[in-house]
């Protein structure tokens, strides 16, 4: 079949109440500076009450299930990034 011609965007909300954004800072050169500039930059489109970071002790050590379950906890949107 044949792909449509348009394809309409999902809809949008802006929550009401501020949000908590995480950064995980993953230890690369440059990447919380990079991530944290990303989670201000939300500022203009979400109510953003608080940017926290959140630091790896090494790239490729991942977040264990705890640690997954207290970001999860605390807070409404996660960045982190991957790759080089």
């Amino acid at each position: 079949a044949a792909a449509p011609d348009h394809v309409p965007m999902a809809a949008r909300s802006v929550p009401a109440e501020p949000v908590t954004i995480t950064v995980i800072d993953n230890s690369k050169p440059n990447a919380k500076a990079l991530l944290s500039y990303i989670a201000e930059g939300m500022r203009d489109r979400l109510p953003v009450a608080d940017v926290v970071v959140h630091s790896k002790s090494a790239a490729g050590k991942p977040i264990d299930a705890d640690e997954a379950e207290m970001l999860a906890a605390r807070s409404h949107l996660v960045i982190s990034g991957l790759g080089d």
